[in-house]
């Protein structure tokens, strides 16, 4: 069956409001999108006998995300969420490992199966192939027509030509002739720009509003009366995180980032003779424009992300240098990862940064590979910028 046709009587079936059912390979009903090989669309007449209608929840349909066709399972799981909050949704969507449908895709998708909207700018119209036949056929018989037409056709562009050249006047005001553009021509310009990456970062700003509104209002459901001045409220943070490398080669591991940022003293991790197997430590740092001392987590590695709320605490990203470093994280490009993460790159003196990462959006830091005495100086460097890293997202 067609991809369009597909959606197509999804959606007339949702807008009738009938039911869907999820089956897996041996038939038997389930709840869970992920476990499910086919959808069932049922319907009951007038003699209550059900009509069955099979779609296989793997079959690309003609909603493109990306310029890319997704499955029906990505669709149907989008449409079962249409009264989840944002949250919610993107949350299930990372416990089933789905592809998450954008903010803007995600309402016209919505919209139009549920028969709100009668177009939707992110549906591909799929031509049948014996439609491309008939088309073909039609645009064969319509070229040998105008062959025939051509000598006709000829004398009458010479004509209006001529006509159109002839008045002077006319000639005048067509060489001042100006083509018109729309608002997407004039907005979009000669180049073809990606805005994709935007709308991942309304969608992060919208979840944490939500998440900030809801910690206004009490258990009642009413707005508390500090929330009627958020800049006199206290607003409760949780520990941020600080997200390092698990590599050995690594300058700064879980080993002696304690005592280097705490204590400004650098040891080289190799000739640490007590090997820490934890992949967490904590450290507490008082800040000059921070009313209260920050516990900080560092972390080397993304097991612990259990939650999307996670990567909403990570303030800093040490980075080795190498890209395959962020292969688990959220933002798994040094691009979209450093938008969203202050980034450091930690190297001795007289070693060259790499070309692909002086063009990250990293903090470079420069150790002393001999004096320790310099070790001060830059890890107060670090703990500046970090402090204000927190001062733009709203630590007080």
């Amino acid at each position: 069956m067609v991809a369009s046709n597909v959606l197509e009587i999804l959606r007339t079936h949702l807008k009738n409001g009938e039911s869907i059912k999820l089956l897996n390979e041996n038939n038997d009903i389930v709840d869970d999108i992920t476990q499910a090989k086919d959808a069932v669309l049922t319907k009951n007449d007038s003699t209550n006998v059900a009509t069955l209608v099979k779609f296989e929840l793997s079959q690309e349909t003609n909603f493109l995300i990306d310029d890319k066709p997704v499955e029906l399972r990505v669709v149907l799981h989008c449409y079962m969420h249409k009264d989840s909050s944002i949250t919610d949704y993107l949350a299930d969507c990372q416990k089933k490992q789905l592809t998450n449908v954008s903010f803007l895709q995600r309402n016209d998708l919505i919209g139009w199966l549920s028969g709100n909207n009668e177009t939707s700018q992110y549906l591909k119209s799929v031509v049948d192939e014996d439609e491309k036949k008939a088309e073909i056929q039609n645009e064969a018989a319509q070229s040998q027509d105008q062959s025939l037409k051509q000598p006709a056709a000829k004398v009458s562009t010479e004509t209006s030509i001529d006509d159109s050249t002839s008045d002077p006047i006319l000639a005048e005001a067509l060489k001042h002739e100006r083509q018109l553009l729309d608002h997407n021509s004039s907005l979009r310009g000669t180049k073809s720009i990606d805005f994709g990456y935007l709308i991942k970062d309304a969608e992060l700003k919208i979840v944490q509003s939500i998440k900030s509104s809801m910690r206004g209002k009490s258990a009642n459901g009413h707005v508390s009366k500090n929330a009627s001045a958020p800049r006199k409220r206290s607003v409760q943070h949780k520990d941020p995180i600080i997200l390092i490398p698990s590599a050995a080669s690594s300058i700064i591991t879980i080993a002696n980032i304690k005592q280097f940022l705490l204590e400004s003293n650098y040891i080289n991790p190799r000739e640490i003779s007590v090997s820490l197997k934890d992949d967490l430590v904590t450290l507490e740092k008082k800040f000059d424009k921070i009313h209260k001392p920050i516990r900080f987590l560092v972390v080397n590695n993304t097991r612990m992300f259990t939650k999307p709320e996670y990567w909403d605490r990570v303030v800093a990203v040490f980075t080795t240098g190498h890209a395959w470093q962020f292969n688990n994280y959220q933002w798994n490009t040094p691009q979209a990862l450093f938008q969203h993460c202050k980034g450091y790159y930690f190297y001795f003196n007289g070693e060259e940064v790499p070309q692909h990462v002086q063009q990250w959006n990293v903090q470079r830091v420069e150790l002393d590979r001999n004096r320790r005495f310099k070790d001060v100086e830059i890890v107060r460097f670090f703990w500046n910028s970090l402090e204000q890293e927190l001062l733009n997202r709203g630590f007080h």
